[in-house]
């Protein structure tokens, strides 16, 4: 996979936390129309690298904006 690709799912993980306060793997899935898996591995690989911009939610099932 190019790493255009993935910094553009990056990039779309920044702007709905920053816009909408939360992500979850089925927005990435619609928007790009990935796997479930290769989802979480972005959201993965976002709370990584931006580690406290974001936490799991698990009750609603989501990333929400720290």
């Amino acid at each position: 996979m190019s790493a255009w690709f993935e910094s553009q799912r990056i990039a779309f993980i920044a702007e709905m936390l920053h816009i909408y306060g939360f992500i979850n793997r089925e927005h990435l899935m619609k928007k790009f129309g990935i796997s479930m898996p290769q989802a979480s591995k972005d959201l993965q690989r976002y709370q990584r690298h931006s580690s406290g911009s974001m936490r799991y939610n698990p009750s609603a099932k989501r990333y929400e904006a720290t």
